[in-house]
């Protein structure tokens, strides 16, 4: 093996029909940023591959100069410890196909999740699609993918029936349940951690309306109503059909410019509905929310797919944040009272957002045996986020920001998590239990025995242990 790098990248430049930067290049910094600007990742160079011969050029340098390989379509789930890696952007990658007969559609890994929704529009089908419109579809579906049509369908990574993987030997093969069941088992949670994947094929799900449009949308409150409109978030929840999905929240603005006047500096609290039912029966549900407080804003409506990320309204730019997932095992009223002061207790440190999506339904009711990812089984994710000005954020100040909202809710945490839920740094052993990860490393083993491969999603090191138990 040789160690020359810088040279044998400067080799695999010249075979590339797409593109590679190093830090020599102009527009390196804009190149390495993640979509998250607190991370100041440094990777040894990154390449935008047009077709499978390139991923296979990249993979046999890595090989070649013993350096590893990880994926960032979008530069969601970036990693600071990038020094001794290549970065794959698989932009290029942007075929996107839908069998509306055979309700089916076929993604290459540069699509998202905005592009994806607008294909949608007028098919009369659903992706089990998460709530932005910037983050990849390859990359969401791999990691387990939460969704607002969950409760209905399950999660992301169960609807998959196909991947397209190029292993670190530069094998491209079709994994599906009969190729390779454990293969395939392993990728639906698995996240990166098995080679490029360069397109996915996944299962559609037909709308009941025969309009072919959602209800849902948003209601927004003053935040001295958030308590009682969480709480009446939470008991609604055991009352609602699959179809239907709420998520609620808080969020304090700053005193920033680029906030309206009125709102700069308050707190708000929010509740989302997304159904696959009729006004009629989504409003009678949803009626102890509308009236638990006095709505400052009300998005709800009917609309089409397309116009599904309009519903969270999570920003499509790049930001700077410090954030946190957790499980809970209940949100039952005392659990929303601890996440409601700890958000309060939070504000002084900087603690901008306050995510819980319940969960239930088809998410409880997967299999494990059909892919890692599976199921979940506890009542609610929850994410706490501190929202900065870039790589210089205060790390310790946010991290006090976001325990405020941690340590009351202890005692209502469960085990296990969605895997596109875990924290910076948190490894799969805290999504997976102890058999899962077992399973996940012998597959590991067989397809990448040299761990080229660097998923933003690692396993435990030996002897760690996994998140055990019902999550």
């Amino acid at each position: 093996m040789t160690h020359d790098i810088p040279s044998e990248l400067d080799r695999l430049r010249t075979t590339l029909r797409g593109t590679l930067l190093t830090a020599a290049d102009p527009g390196w910094d804009a190149a390495r940023a993640p979509w998250n600007l607190s991370v100041d990742q440094h990777p040894r160079a990154i390449v935008t591959p047009l077709d499978v011969e390139d991923v296979r050029a990249v993979l046999a340098t890595a090989r070649t100069t013993g350096l590893a390989v990880t994926v960032q379509p979008h530069g969601h789930g970036a990693a600071d410890a990038l020094h001794d890696v290549i970065l794959v952007r698989p932009t290029r990658f942007d075929e996107l196909s839908i069998d509306v007969g055979a309700r089916t559609a076929r993604v290459g890994a540069g699509v998202d999740w905005g592009r994806m929704l607008a294909a949608l529009d007028g098919t009369g089908l659903v992706a089990l699609a998460g709530s932005n419109s910037e983050v990849s579809v390859v990359g969401y579906s791999l990691a387990g993918g939460h969704s607002g049509f969950g409760r209905a369908f399950g999660l992301a990574s169960n609807a998959v029936q196909a991947i397209d993987l190029l292993t670190a030997d530069g094998t491209l093969t079709r994994v599906d349940a009969v190729s390779d069941p454990d293969l395939f088992w392993a990728l639906r949670g698995g996240g990166g951690l098995f080679g490029i994947v360069t397109a996915v094929e996944f299962r559609l799900f037909p709308l009941p309306s025969t309009d072919g449009l959602l209800y849902g949308g948003k209601l927004t409150f003053p935040g001295a109503a958030a308590r009682s409109v969480l709480a009446a978030m939470s008991e609604v929840v055991p009352h609602l059909p699959d179809e239907v999905s709420v998520a609620g929240g808080m969020v304090h603005l700053p005193d920033a410019a680029f906030v309206p006047e009125p709102l700069r500096g308050t707190t708000l609290a929010s509740v989302d509905v997304i159904s696959l039912l009729d006004r009629d029966i989504t409003e009678r549900l949803i009626e102890p929310v509308r009236t638990a407080g006095d709505a400052i804003a009300d998005t709800i409506g009917s609309f089409p797919v397309g116009r599904l990320p309009e519903v969270a309204a999570e920003p499509v730019a790049p930001v700077a944040a410090i954030d946190h997932g957790l499980l809970l095992r209940t949100i039952e009223p005392a659990a929303i009272d601890a996440l409601v002061d700890g958000f309060d207790r939070g504000i002084p440190l900087g603690l901008s957002l306050l995510q819980i999506r319940p969960l239930g339904g088809a998410i409880a009711r997967g299999s494990s045996s059909d892919g890692v990812a599976g199921r979940v089984g506890g009542a609610a994710l929850v994410g706490v986020s501190v929202v900065g000005a870039g790589p210089g954020m205060d790390r310790d100040r946010a991290a006090q920001a976001i325990d405020a909202v941690l340590e009351p809710v202890r005692d209502f945490e469960g085990r296990g998590i969605v895997a596109t839920f875990l924290s910076a740094g948190d490894d799969l052993g805290r999504a997976y239990d102890t058999a899962a990860i077992a399973r996940l490393r012998t597959v590991k083993d067989r397809v990448d025995p040299d761990g080229m491969m660097r998923s933003n999603r690692m396993l435990p090191r030996e002897g760690e242990p996994a998140d055990d138990g019902e999550g």
